[in-house]
């Protein structure tokens, strides 16, 4: 935010320094436009070597099962979102999943509430949570809006299912899962729990391994019971946006 406010007033200003010596407009404005955009580049070039560098500590901080130590440094970065859009919001869905692996429930819900809305993961923990205090409104709510950012993730859909299960809404979840496989058809997984379902059967979760586990929903025997988020700790130009 800081760095469109400076490129805008660094645009703005050119402009206006151009069109003063009564040059064409036209001329005026692209200048201003150039300006801008260079000045973006080069504010938010900046910006992302610092995101890079502390996504790398975090990641380093997790293979070593240093969870607390994860969350201090993401809390840490949250100053950057003063600076580029959407750096807030996915900071928070980092710091949101690591409490929730770490079964932290109330800890995570803050974060988990103000996450980044294509990170699907800390998403469906929040729809989760939900599922848990009863709160079926916000529960179809969440889930509706990160399968609308998120149509093509299997376990979204499954796991939507799953918590309207649990909620007793066994039919309610079969037209989820027939709406997820025209959005995905041929999956197989999806395929398998809407037959489950239909045949008045348990759904089966385990074969989306760690990725499953993360949610505390079902356990598994054998299981560790707190461990590193099993996705990639992405960062750079894929995540962190201007």
């Amino acid at each position: 935010m800081i760095h469109l406010m400076i490129s805008t007033a660094i645009g703005a200003a050119v402009f206006f320094a151009i069109f003063y010596f009564k040059i064409h407009w036209g001329l005026a404005l692209t200048a201003s436009i150039a300006a801008m955009m260079g000045v973006n580049y080069l504010l938010g070039r900046r910006i992302n070597k610092a995101i890079t560098q502390l996504m790398e500590q975090v990641s380093q901080d997790l293979k070593g099962g240093k969870m607390d130590r994860a969350i201090r440094t993401l809390e840490g970065g949250l100053k950057y979102g003063r600076y580029q859009f959407f750096v807030t919001s996915q900071f928070r869905s980092q710091i949101g999943v690591i409490h929730y692996i770490k079964k932290d429930f109330n800890a995570a819900f803050p974060y988990l509430k103000k996450s980044f809305i294509r990170n699907w993961v800390a998403q469906g923990m929040l729809a989760v949570h939900y599922m848990r205090k009863k709160d079926k409104e916000n529960m179809v709510k969440t889930f509706n809006r990160a399968l609308r950012y998120n149509p093509k993730e299997s376990l979204l859909w499954n796991l939507y299912a799953y918590c309207l299960l649990r909620m007793g809404n066994r039919d309610e979840a079969i037209e989820a899962l027939v709406k997820a496989l025209k959005k995905l058809p041929g999956d197989e997984k999806l395929q398998n729990n809407l037959i489950n379902l239909q045949n008045n059967k348990k759904m089966k979760m385990k074969n989306y391994g760690e990725l499953w586990l993360q949610f505390h929903l079902e356990k598994i025997p054998g299981a560790i019971g707190q461990k590193p988020p099993p996705y990639p700790m992405q960062h750079g130009k894929r995540v962190i946006r201007r």
